[in-house]
């Protein structure tokens, strides 16, 4: 389809009410098609304009096709939009399989291009938030040869708690969101083609994005994201006992 097809880096979202004087959290997503798929970002907006008495929440998203943060962090638009507005967080999304390779290659490819974006981050003052993708559904297998889904997952985790601790950066756990709905729920599918998500893989995602950013239980948000509400009420259920346990 035509979300598929999209060229060059795209900004959407609030960006007219992130650039206003009005009270509320701004938050920016940067990523790539794991991020836009299905309308991500704007169900976290969804989720935060669902919320009583939660903080306005003014969510942009800076996402490119199957970009990586090599390549997001050399792109001059970025930056100026990084060092524009206010910022809450800016959370980065690295490219699906970056972070489930090997110590070298994330030495090499990931950890220089996170550093450079969280110090343009951090230097006018928002904060950093990684966000933990999932692992294929059936493992990365071209790369790593009778792969699963469980040990890429594995992988990720252990990649985005590494960069988490050199950025000393929180990490939004959505892998682990994933991989305790498809525990919790065997037969469940989040994915769309094996890599991508679904729409209910997005909804899950933008629940634990909305737990980590706002801070708060999505449990009882009457945004659904056009799911039903027991489904939707299942993945809020998930995705706070997934971000509770990292607190732990």
């Amino acid at each position: 389809g035509l979300v598929g097809a999209l060229t060059g880096p795209q900004i959407s979202g609030e960006l007219a009410q992130a650039r206003s004087a009005r009270p509320g959290l701004r938050v920016l997503l940067v990523g790539n098609s794991f991020t836009y798929y299905n309308g991500m970002p704007e169900m976290l907006q969804g989720l935060a304009d669902g919320r009583r008495g939660g903080p306005p929440m003014f969510v942009v998203s800076y996402t490119e096709s199957g970009a990586t943060l090599e390549q997001l962090s050399a792109q001059r638009r970025l930056t100026r939009l990084i060092g524009e507005l206010r910022w809450r967080s800016v959370v980065l999304q690295e490219q699906s399989q970056m972070l489930s390779l090997p110590p070298q290659d994330y030495q090499r490819f990931t950890l220089p291009y996170a550093q450079l974006l969280n110090s343009r981050i951090r230097a006018d003052g928002a904060h950093t938030v990684l966000e933990m993708t999932w692992g294929y559904q059936q493992g990365d297998r071209p790369n790593v040869p009778g792969d699963t889904y469980g040990a890429m997952q594995e992988r990720l985790q252990q990649g985005y708690d590494a960069l988490g601790q050199a950025l000393n950066a929180p990490v939004a756990p959505v892998g682990l969101a994933w991989s305790e709905a498809l525990a919790d729920r065997p037969g469940l599918d989040l994915w769309a083609d094996g890599r991508h998500p679904d729409r209910a893989g997005s909804y899950l995602t933008a629940c634990v994005l909305y737990a980590v950013l706002a801070g708060r239980d999505p449990v009882g948000d009457p945004y659904t994201g056009g799911l039903d509400s027991s489904n939707a009420r299942f993945y809020q259920q998930i995705a706070w006992s997934a971000v509770r346990a990292g607190r732990g």
